[in-house]
């Protein structure tokens, strides 16, 4: 390097400053002899928030040139113009600077939407996510439905800002926004919405959703359905029934709600290589298209674009385009802002609110069971799409993209979410078991976060869900009852009455009511168990001499009902028998006919 023509050379750059002092003191003369060896201070970069939010921030090289995320899409305004400056050296030696020409452009800051605490919620799930499920990769994204600002936006595997040029490109890449998936399931709140919106189909309307074929081609689904309504359908993610009710939209309508939810091109959030997307167009459609599209497959969307369009659910029908940058902020301070996205309409309010419901029931009594968050009301959709060949076309056999996507609280929506993880391997592969819990968990701290007042109590619906687990678990232990015979009751027994000298009836009282009564007529007690008494030992009625122990034994009311039952039972079976001993038998004549 030194021998080299150049009048100037770097020999190495971002020294760390003991190294660069210790050189300092050495005789450059000795080090190299065809010239001075000098240094030259330069900013190193730092990150106050380490690897958080790195695919937003992005990265810039050595001379602070932007690489990716923000720092790409806005090094103009992050960068200023050159300060020149004129040296003058005083006779002690002493460098005096004045500037020559003050730089023509300042540098601003940017200002982001995203919460810091939001997206270290968002990261941690992703973490946790990752280890649980063995994913080969993951996406979450938060935003908020009535502005488009996104609050969090992460992706796995992730980076160190600090060594970010020697980092994989798999683990560089802002899957989020970059990546597109045949979403699957996900997408079925489309194509029901295009339905919905054109009126051929309601709710409740059912279809039989054994099987269906559209031209050769068959659609089954994971478990047998018979006959389900649209809001079922929907419910437990039929491809069956979601395809006949794409069938019932011409292909011209349903691409063009497709569209209208702003699939097939990019979002316009400022950060650098987002993808459009592919909506296959009307000219390619084979006979199956529609089919496929209404059940998520033939398109290719990026997660960012789906939680935009679930965004637009949740707002009532307006989809407000994501954004990431709220402006910039000069040096003196001034803040200026961007523009807000403009707004559009994509489906009628009546029917957001339709699918809503429809969405909460997903949650409720759906495939979506896991993504409940405790005191909020939440609506959603699940997915699992298999995932392609690179280049083959052809679908794989064990890897899929499994989703989750939604939104709440509903009375007025906060948050939508969304969750994409790529190829888990921990044997369970499908959206409502691996993506509904990861943005459940998301939700409840981030809605706590943000202060936004419950539904319901959550203590309350705790103590619910404590009591029907508590009253399942006590149900498989419980022997299977038999129906009840005309007469049998849950009545208690009748007590016996009884006299001094004779032990008393105590079945159905309290440990402390039965002792008071053994002790009133001199007797001792001896109590094994807990609850009410439901046997004696002897058994009332039953002449004892004073002094003498009665043991009695404790259990619930439904022993003490049970044994009544038993007792009346036994009681029905002595009388019947009675009654056969006394009934004389009928006469008969010789020969052994009866007589007429």
């Amino acid at each position: 390097m030194l021998r080299s023509d150049e009048s100037f050379v770097w020999l190495q750059r971002r020294l760390d400053p003991q190294v660069s002092r210790a050189i300092g003191a050495l005789d450059a003369k000795l080090i190299y002899k065809g010239g001075p060896i000098d240094f030259q201070e330069e900013p190193k970069r730092f990150y106050p928030q380490g690897s958080l939010g790195v695919h937003v921030v992005g990265f810039a090289d050595v001379d602070q040139k932007g690489l990716a995320g923000i720092e790409q899409s806005f090094n103009d305004a992050l960068q200023s113009d050159p300060t020149k400056y004129i040296a003058a050296r005083d006779a002690r030696g002493t460098t005096l600077l004045r500037p020559l020409r003050l730089p023509a452009k300042r540098r601003n800051d940017v200002v982001l939407t995203i919460d810091l605490v939001l997206q270290h919620i968002v990261e941690r799930e992703l973490d946790r996510a990752m280890t649980d499920t063995g994913a080969k990769a993951a996406s979450a994204i938060l935003l908020d439905p009535r502005s488009g600002q996104v609050l969090a936006l992460a992706n796995r595997p992730t980076v160190d800002p600090r060594a970010y040029g020697k980092s994989a490109p798999e683990a560089r890449r802002n899957r989020a926004v970059q990546d597109v998936l045949e979403p699957g399931s996900t997408f079925k709140v489309v194509s029901a919405s295009a339905a919905i919106e054109q009126g051929t189909v309601t709710p409740e309307q059912r279809f039989n959703c054994t099987a269906y074929t559209v031209a050769g081609k068959s659609y089954t689904d994971v478990h047998k359905y018979g006959v389900l309504s649209v809001r079922e359908i929907l419910e437990h993610s039929s491809n069956v029934g979601m395809v006949q009710v794409g069938r019932t939209l011409p292909k011209e309508v349903l691409r063009d709600t497709i569209v209208r939810f702003g699939f097939g091109r990019k979002t316009g959030i400022e950060l650098p290589a987002e993808r459009n997307g592919n909506i296959t167009s009307l000219a390619r459609m084979s006979a199956t298209s529609p089919a496929a599209m209404s059940i998520g497959y033939e398109v290719e969307v990026t997660p960012l674009q789906l939680a935009q369009a679930y965004a637009a659910i949740a707002n009532e029908g307006m989809l407000v385009p994501a954004r990431i940058v709220l402006g910039t902020r000069d040096e003196d301070g001034r803040f200026i802002a961007e523009p807000p996205p403009e707004p559009r309409r994509v489906i009628s309010s009546r029917t957001a609110v339709t699918m809503t419901n429809m969405m909460e029931g997903v949650v409720l009594r759906g495939t979506g069971g896991n993504a409940r968050v405790s005191g909020y009301h939440v609506a959603g959709k699940t997915g699992t799409a298999k995932k392609v060949l690179p280049g083959s076309g052809v679908y794989t056999e064990n890897d899929y993209f499994a989703s989750f996507g939604g939104f709440g609280p509903l009375h007025d929506p906060a948050l939508v979410g969304f969750v994409v993880l790529d190829t888990p391997r921990g044997g369970f592969y499908y959206g409502g078991l691996v993506s509904a819990p990861v943005f459940s968990r998301i939700m409840a701290d981030a809605l706590a976060y943000l202060r936004v007042p419950p539904d319901d109590d959550p203590w309350e619906a705790r103590r619910d869900e404590l009591k029907v687990a508590a009253e399942k678990e006590a149900a498989k232990k419980k022997p299977q009852s038999r129906p009840k015979a005309e007469d049998e009751s849950d009545e208690p027994p009748t007590l016996l009455v009884t006299t001094p000298g004779q032990v008393p009836d105590l079945r159905g009282k309290s440990a402390r009511e039965a002792v008071a009564g053994l002790v009133a007529r001199g007797y001792h007690a001896r109590i094994e168990g807990a609850g009410i008494v439901v046997r004696q030992t002897p058994v009332a009625g039953t002449e004892l001499a004073a002094g003498q122990a009665c043991t009695l034994r404790m259990g619930d009311a439904a022993e003490l009902i049970e044994d009544a039952r038993r007792e009346r039972a036994d009681e029905a079976a002595k009388a019947a028998t009675l009654v056969a001993a006394v009934r004389p038998a009928p006469a008969t004549a010789r020969g052994g006919k009866k007589r007429r």
